[in-house]
């Protein structure tokens, strides 16, 4: 039995051993991952109050089209405005300005759900939790790091999918609008791989930048959230349609 408990513990030892990252890199991603759960956090706030406003809900278009500007302003923001002490505070209030446009972009969405179908909404979320942790981790296990080589794949994907997208504005096919949801889902569960594995080798570069990097790995949870909210929410309508 002893034997059994001190080879669990060493187990569990092996898997969250961090050590082949440096203390330098360890600090940054603590200080990028807590400034995204906050931002989480913030967005969930966002959201909440579109649901329990109706000023906010009867002003919808408005209000999409308004935090559209305001995240594309405050991304622009942290862009082009150099991390330093003195702009720190500026930077992360321009990223809290960020999560909390993206909650209430979503909450038209999710106010929708929540009446279609409920369940969707808790259901997306873990599952997004879920991935979001599973590729973090296979992101940080792997010590070599050939995922950052990924990166051109995955913005030319990106473009041809966009590209589909907008053709699909004129042909108006299903099956087109399905390939994009479940194409434009692994293509962001890849992104989280390539993005987690480009921060650590950034900051053995030097770069400290942990807003902008927060910022990225925000954008890809984002964009897995909405993709499985959309398809369970289609799943689950088809099959009320087939009952």
């Amino acid at each position: 039995m002893s034997r059994y408990s001190h080879s669990q513990r060493m187990n569990l030892g092996t898997v969250f051993n961090f050590r082949d990252l440096d203390k330098n890199v360890q600090v940054h991603l603590k200080n990028v991952y807590s400034t995204l759960s906050v931002g989480m956090i913030i967005s969930c706030v966002g959201a909440y109050l579109f649901q329990i406003n109706s000023f906010l809900q009867s002003i919808t278009t408005s209000l999409v089209v308004l935090s559209f500007i305001l995240s594309l302003g405050s991304s622009l923001f942290i862009y082009f405005t150099q991390h330093s002490r003195e702009t720190l505070h500026s930077r992360l209030g321009a990223f809290f300005l960020f999560c909390f446009s993206t909650g209430i972009g979503f909450g038209p969405l999710l106010q929708a759900l929540s009446v279609i179908s409920p369940d969707t909404i808790p259901t997306a979320l873990l599952g997004t939790a879920l991935i979001f942790v599973s590729f973090t981790l296979t992101a940080l296990f792997t010590r070599k790091r050939y995922y950052i080589y990924l990166g051109a794949g995955l913005m030319s994907a990106i473009s041809l999918l966009t590209t589909f997208s907008f053709m699909n504005l004129f042909i108006r096919s299903p099956a087109i609008y399905n390939a994009e949801l479940y194409i434009g889902l692994a293509i962001f569960c890849a992104f989280v791989i390539f993005d987690t594995q480009l921060i650590v080798e950034k900051r053995r570069n030097g770069d400290t930048d942990f807003v902008w990097h927060t910022l990225d790995l925000f954008i890809d949870f984002v964009e897995i959230f909405r993709h499985l909210l959309i398809i369970l929410s289609s799943k689950r309508r088809r099959d009320r349609d087939d009952d």
